[in-house]
């Protein structure tokens, strides 16, 4: 028994220092949310909901178009085709977002919070990680599935000859546009579960902002009315948007410098609190 306690003692000493002297660097952070990312079953499927919903809903909706063209009463009224493919975007930012609120909101509710904390110096970088890991994955899986419902939209399309080109002026930036957007929803998931920390709440807010502010500002008088602009779903409406954009949408290059600024905005509220309040 003495020599077992001996023997574990150097043991224990060398586990000590090898953890105590490692460095919690950046890359070493983002590898640990990658890994919990990935383990989490939540994850693979509400990604593969993403992914089917704007695939689905993109080829329904094509097929739909092609199938209600001869019975328009103006064929020149046909939608534009490259938003027809991509239609499912609009509900595929749900999943995400609320996938985004679950990655934080799960760690408080577990406990994991706090061994996640308790093994980094700085509460900044795991929040810094976990956005970038998350908004990475979210921005390619989303474009993956954005490609595949527009090149199969089109293909569909093409029966009555109103398919696009990816090389069309404007299709590339639209494409891009979505898949950002779909990641600015889920990063946003993430600042409204670090500062809310319930999981109802959190998504109650997301969906609210989504849904609910959307309508709220439409009515809203005079110049008051123009706020709606600048709401995630009217900005990224702007980044998606071929030809005439109205009165109720900002520039391309308008609509993507209002997300960043929900972005920081969101991600440094969501610091902020991280690092002044308890796990």
């Amino acid at each position: 028994m003495t020599a077992s306690t001996a023997d574990a003692g150097p043991a224990t000493a060398r586990g000590a220092g090898f953890h105590g002297t490692a460095k919690v660097t950046l890359p070493r952070i983002l590898r640990s949310e990658w890994t919990k990312l990935t383990s989490l079953r939540s994850t693979v499927w509400t990604l593969l909901a993403a992914i089917v919903v704007t695939i689905g809903f993109g080829l329904l909706i094509s097929a739909i178009t092609v199938a209600d063209f001869h019975h328009s009463a103006n064929p020149d009224d046909l939608k534009d085709p490259v938003m027809t493919s991509l239609v499912g975007g609009y509900f595929s930012q749900i999943a995400v977002g609320v996938l985004g609120v679950l990655l934080i909101t799960g760690e408080y509710s577990t406990g994991m919070i706090r061994t996640s904390l308790g093994a980094i110096p700085h509460r900044a970088p795991m929040l810094a990680a976990k956005a970038i890991v998350f908004g990475v994955t979210t921005f390619v899986v989303s474009l993956a599935a954005i490609l595949v419902a527009f090149f199969g939209g089109q293909a569909i399309l093409n029966q009555i000859h109103a398919g696009v080109s990816i090389g069309d002026p404007s299709v590339v930036r639209v494409l891009l546009g979505g898949a950002f957007f779909v990641m600015t929803i889920g990063l946003l998931g993430i600042a409204l579960g670090t500062l809310i920390r319930s999981t109802g709440g959190s998504i109650a807010a997301l969906l609210g902002l989504i849904f609910v502010v959307p309508i709220v500002t439409s009515f809203l008088p005079g110049r008051w009315g123009d706020i709606q602009k600048f709401i995630p779903n009217n900005a990224g409406g702007a980044l998606v948007t071929i030809g005439d954009r109205g009165s109720d949408l900002l520039s391309p290059l308008g609509g993507f410098i209002v997300l960043l600024v929900w972005l920081a905005v969101g991600l440094g509220s969501a610091t902020f609190v991280l690092l002044r309040r308890d796990a």
